[in-house]
């Protein structure tokens, strides 16, 4: 009776001690398992917040893409009511006192963005010239060629002047030279600066050169 005794408490001992070794290693999965499920929670995360920066990303480059292009069609517009200017002979001393040149360019070869330049309200042009307000506050400067030559500044068309598209006959009279076109031009050289700006955002700008050409 003893011995079945000792052989029924070993027997339970194993028993006991099986179970344990059973309950571990389930209780280890568990843990494994809720390291897992954090590991992907933090995976997707992180995968749904640059999914989400990228569809900003997105959505402001296309928003800038479609402001530019407005700004684009702004200046297009405005190079055309030039075109339509009654005032052809008169154009030219008009422009002038409103242009201004970039500091440092005295070759006159620089055609680009240039926030540093002043700026003027459109309707120091055109008082009939509209600009569309999603673009925010809309200024312009319409730049000319003017060469000061023994203290007389003017529209000459032997100058050296790239952007403008200088040396050129002027006055279509088939020669070059240094005097004054002020009077007798058929061609003018523009270069046309829009620059835009909303609120919070830094300024922004578009640039385009080009000719207006007319009969006197």
């Amino acid at each position: 009776m003893r011995t079945v005794a000792r052989d029924l408490t070993v027997a339970s001992r194993h028993a006991t001690t099986s179970a344990k070794s059973a309950a571990l290693p389930r209780s280890a999965e568990a843990g494994f398992s809720m390291v897992d499920v954090l590991i992907g929670s933090l995976i997707l995360m992180a995968a749904v917040m640059v999914h989400s920066a990228t569809v900003l990303s997105v959505q402001r480059m296309s928003a800038s893409a479609a402001e530019r292009g407005v700004a684009v069609e702004t200046l297009a517009r405005f190079v055309e009511r030039m075109r339509a200017d009654l005032d052809w002979a008169g154009l030219y001393a008009r422009l002038r006192p409103l242009s201004m040149e970039s500091t440092g360019d005295t070759t006159l070869s620089r055609l680009g963005v240039d926030l540093k330049l002043t700026t003027r309200p459109v309707t120091s042009y055109y008082g009939d010239f509209t600009v569309p307000t999603s673009l925010g506050q809309v200024t312009i400067l319409v730049q000319v060629p003017s060469i000061n030559v023994g203290g007389v500044a003017a529209l000459r068309e032997n100058v050296s002047a790239p952007r403008y598209g200088l040396p050129y006959d002027l006055n279509g009279d088939g020669a070059i030279t240094g005097d004054s076109r002020n009077a007798d031009y058929l061609g003018l050289p523009i270069v046309v600066h829009l620059r835009w700006q909303r609120p919070a955002r830094r300024a922004q700008e578009v640039v385009l050169a080009t000719w207006l050409r007319g009969q006197r």
